[in-house]
C-alpha cells in the first residue's frame, strides 16, 4: 500500500489534483441535487407517513452514484492514461511499465475514481440523513425541513469552494449556484401537476 504522501506525489506529477477538484465539486452538486430532487418529489406525494421508503430510496440512489461515478471515472482515466503514456513511450522508443510514470497514472485513476464515487455518495447521504431521525421521534415535516436546509447549506458550500479555487469573490459563486437547486425545485414540483 502506498502512504499518502506517495500518492499526493503521483496526482501532482499528472496533475490529477485539479481534476479531483472538479469532480469533487461536480458530483457532490449531482448527489445535492439527486437528493434535493427524490426528498420533494416525496414530499409531493405526501409521503409523511413512510420514512423508510424515503431512507431506502436515498440510500439506493447514493449507492447508484457512488457506484457510477467510481466505475466510469476510473475506467475513463485509466483509459485517458494508457493512451498518454502510449504516446510518451511511442516518441521515448521506451517501455514505460513498471515505471514511475505508470505507478503515478495508476494511482490517479483510483483516487480520481475513488473521490468522483465518494463525492455524490456522501452529499446525497448527508442530505437524507435528518429522515434517520424520523425513526427516533423527529417528525417527518421537520426532517424534510431539516433535509432541504442542509441541501441549500451544502450547494452554498461548493459555491464558496468554487469561488476560493477561482481566487474570486466566493459568494458571487454561491449565488450562482443556487438557481440549479432552485430550477430542480421547481421543475419537481410541476410534476404535481402532471399526475
Amino acid at each position: 500500500m502506498k502512504s499518502i504522501r506517495e500518492i499526493r506525489d503521483f496526482l501532482s506529477m499528472t496533475e490529477g489534483e485539479n481534476i479531483l477538484r472538479r469532480y469533487f465539486v461536480m458530483n457532490g452538486f449531482d448527489g445535492a441535487l439527486t437528493a434535493l430532487g427524490i426528498i420533494l418529489g416525496s414530499l409531493i406525494a405526501g409521503n409523511f407517513a413512510d420514512p423508510e421508503q424515503l431512507i431506502l430510496s436515498g440510500i439506493g440512489a447514493s449507492i447508484a452514484m457512488g457506484v457510477s461515478g467510481f466505475w466510469i471515472a476510473y475506467l475513463t482515466e485509466k483509459a485517458e492514461r494508457t493512451r498518454e503514456r502510449k504516446e510518451l513511450e511511442k516518441s521515448m522508443v521506451a517501455d514505460l511499465n513498471n515505471t514511475r510514470i505508470s505507478k503515478a497514472n495508476f494511482w490517479t485513476s483510483i483516487v480520481i475514481g475513488a473521490v468522483d464515487g465518494l463525492s455524490p455518495f456522501i452529499f446525497s447521504l448527508i442530505a437524507i440523513s435528518p429522515f434517520f431521525f424520523v425513526l427516533a421521534g423527529l417528525t417527518m415535516q421537520t426532517a424534510y425541513i431539516i433535509s432541504i436546509s442542509v441541501i441549500l447549506v451544502e450547494v452554498i458550500i461548493l459555491g464558496l469552494f468554487l469561488g476560493a479555487v477561482s481566487k474570486e469573490n466566493k459568494i458571487f459563486y454561491a449565488i450562482k449556484i443556487i438557481p440549479a437547486a432552485l430550477l430542480v425545485a421547481g421543475l419537481t414540483f410541476l410534476l404535481e401537476f402532471l399526475f
